[in-house]
């Protein structure tokens, strides 16, 4: 099942600024169908505490962290490796993988996509994500609604879908950190420190 594109300009909390728009940087904010689809599972994934009660994603660092992880899978594994997580959890993360989607830049706080603004509008705005104040932040946390929860279900059941679904499940279970930890987790990768601001990420 895939997801239908709508543009949508939502912004919702506090993020890093657009980059000035060119023609080609124009077509970074345009939401893509895998973009909505991929965004709209990660968000799921992290919708459900373990008791099944309704939780957030907190926030809008952690998603892009969260995120870069689910799309690029050599820096995945690496980081998973670096946690402790055992060899046989994090082989069956193919390093050689090309990366999802592969859009991200450095920014202020580590990789960044300026198309999550249009992306989450549009999730937002079709009643397929739900957004809310973070008790005691000034930031903002996701969770699919009804429908958006619904609709992840069906894409799980989609083999193209796979990959991504056997990703969240390790993103879930070893890296489930503040946006905060998992950007110095990304900052010990050379590949992101080292990286110009507005650099893509390969």
């Amino acid at each position: 099942m895939t997801v239908t594109v709508t543009a949508s300009g939502t912004d919702m909390g506090a993020g890093p600024p657009p980059a000035p728009a060119t023609p080609s940087a124009r077509e970074r904010f345009r939401p893509s169908r895998e973009a909505e689809a991929r965004l709209l599972l990660l968000i799921d994934a992290f919708s459900l505490k373990a008791n099944g009660t309704v939780r957030y994603l907190e926030g809008r660092v952690k998603l892009a962290k969260l995120d870069f992880l689910l799309r690029y899978p050599k820096y995945l594994q690496r980081v998973l490796l670096a946690r402790g997580v055992g060899p046989e959890q994090a082989a069956s993360v193919d390093p050689d993988e090309a990366p999802l989607d592969a859009r991200m830049v450095r920014y202020r706080y580590g990789p960044w996509d300026p198309s999550y603004y249009a992306v989450l509008g549009s999730l937002i705005g079709r009643g397929l994500v739900e957004v809310a104040p973070l008790s005691g932040s000034a930031g903002f946390g996701y969770r699919t609604s009804t429908l958006g929860a619904q609709l992840a279900a069906d894409l799980r059941t989609d083999e193209s879908f796979a990959r991504i679904t056997d990703r969240l499940r390790l993103l879930r279970r070893y890296l489930d950190k503040s946006g905060n930890v998992l950007k110095n987790y990304l900052y010990e990768l050379p590949e992101i420190a080292d990286a110009a601001w507005h650099e893509d990420l390969t």
